[in-house]
C-alpha cells in the first residue's frame, strides 16, 4: 500500500477515535458534574467533604457510559479501517481485469512461439523434400 492511501487509513482511525473520544469525555464530564451536584455536603472535622447519595448513582453510570463509548467506539474504529484498507489492498492485488490481462499476454506469447517453431519446421520440410524427391529418383 502506498503512503498516501496509509495516511487516509490512519486519518481515518485518527478522526474516529478523536470524535468517540470527545463524546465519551463528555459523557464521562457530566456523570462528574452530576454526580458532584446531587453529593450530599458533609462536614468531617471542620472541612467539608462532598458524600455521594443516591441521586449521584446516575452520575457515576454516565461516567461508565462515557469509559465504554470510549472504548467501544476505539475497537469499532480500529475494525472498520483494518478491514477497509485489506479490502482495498486485496482488491488492488487480486484485480480480475488484471490477472486475465496478464494470462491473456502469456497465452499469446506462448501461441506465437509455436506459431514460429510451426513456420520453422515448415521451412526445414520444405528443404527437405525436394532432396529426399532426387534421391528417390536416382535409386530407381
Amino acid at each position: 500500500m502506498d503512503a498516501k492511501r496509509s495516511l487516509r487509513w490512519a486519518g481515518s482511525y485518527f478522526g474516529w477515535t478523536l470524535l468517540f473520544a470527545i463524546v465519551g469525555a463528555l459523557l464521562a464530564l457530566g456523570g462528574v458534574y452530576v454526580a458532584v451536584a446531587n453529593a450530599t455536603q458533609t462536614a468531617v472535622q471542620g472541612v467539608t467533604v462532598p458524600v455521594p447519595t443516591a441521586a449521584s448513582a446516575a452520575g457515576l453510570v454516565l461516567l461508565v457510559l462515557g469509559a465504554a463509548v470510549y472504548r467501544a467506539g476505539k475497537a469499532w474504529a480500529l475494525y472498520r479501517t483494518l478491514t477497509g484498507a485489506m479490502e482495498e489492498q486485496l482488491a488492488d492485488t487480486y484485480d480480475t481485469e488484471h490477472v486475465k490481462s496478464d494470462i491473456a499476454s502469456v497465452v499469446d506469447d506462448r501461441i506465437s512461439d509455436v506459431q514460429h517453431e510451426v513456420q520453422t519446421v515448415k521451412r526445414e520440410v520444405r528443404e527437405l523434400k525436394p532432396e529426399k524427391q532426387y534421391v528417390d529418383m536416382n535409386e530407381d
